[in-house]
């Protein structure tokens, strides 16, 4: 019983954290029928802020800043001489150490946007664990989204498809939000309102500029993250129940990149700390 009760919760912190970095949404909710949150999102539009050069950011993953849970990193901006006027972004990652013991996991996502507004094209994810993987393409309309997936069962090789249509004209994906949030002016007390479709799921995000200090040894924007479900069909917004808080640091400087991630949910504090960052 208690092994069994480990690998559950190795599972979800380590899965928990790398869908709430991405905003992925799985959570019991109750709704709130206001729909004026539709008002509040802009259309793409690059900030002022410079466009970060090709990066890549590696973060280590972990429970409470202590138990180590995986790793994940980004690279964003590759160049692709194949897709003029494009930027491409990924990120993976994968469990470690006792948490692979206990539950394999690992994942991959790409991003493609439109440089000249950061708005997305294409985004695709693939999932593995040791049950089942998860396959997801989301294609950007000029207003909706067409979201398909398949999930395939690995003792059987069965085969779960998800089809369907978000009827709304400027959502990111969780890859082209970041990009579009650093390019944001981010004056203390500014709020960013984005729609999200990263994955089945769309959503609600007010984040909040709270303001500056200096964090794990650097310059910093210290920002509060809120998230909400979205009701497809009425576009009422639905309260995320396992998340309770997010802050996330990012760099106060040219490159804005995120220097750390802590996220109060369910099961405690999940945290992705910047450990190493490169040009590509």
């Amino acid at each position: 019983m208690k092994l069994t009760a480990m690998r559950k919760k190795t599972h979800s912190n380590l899965k928990r954290l790398s869908l709430i970095i991405t905003s992925i949404a799985l959570a019991t909710s109750t709704t709130n029928a206001d729909t004026s949150w539709m008002q509040k999102i802009k259309p793409f539009k690059n900030g002022p802020h410079p466009k970060l050069k090709p990066t890549r950011l590696e973060y280590k993953m972990s429970w409470k800043g202590t138990v180590k849970a995986g790793t994940m990193t980004f690279d964003f901006n590759k160049k692709d001489k194949r897709y003029k006027g494009l930027n491409i972004t990924q990120a993976y990652g994968r469990s470690q150490n006792l948490a692979y013991a206990l539950f394999p996991y690992h994942f991959s996502m790409t991003s493609f946007t439109k440089s000249s507004t950061q708005k997305p094209l294409i985004f695709v994810a693939d999932e593995k664990d040791k049950r089942e993987k998860i396959k997801t393409k989301n294609t950007f309309k000029s207003k909706h989204v067409l979201h398909a997936s398949t999930e395939t069962k690995l003792h059987n090789k069965s085969n779960k498809n998800r089809n369907h249509k978000f009827s709304f004209p400027n959502a990111h994906d969780p890859l082209s939000a970041i990009q579009f949030i650093r390019r944001q002016p981010l004056r203390n007390g500014d709020k960013i309102h984005l729609c999200l479709h990263p994955f089945k799921s769309p959503m609600f995000s007010t984040i909040t500029v709270i303001g500056r200090e200096t964090h794990n040894g650097r310059a910093c924007i210290k920002l509060d993250v809120k998230l909400q479900k979205i009701d497809k069909k009425t576009m009422h917004l639905k309260t995320y129940k396992k998340l309770t808080k997010a802050t996330l640091w990012i760099s106060n400087d040219t490159d804005r990149v995120m220097v750390e991630l802590r996220s109060k949910v369910f099961i405690g504090d999940v945290r992705a700390v910047l450990t190493k960052q490169t040009r590509l």
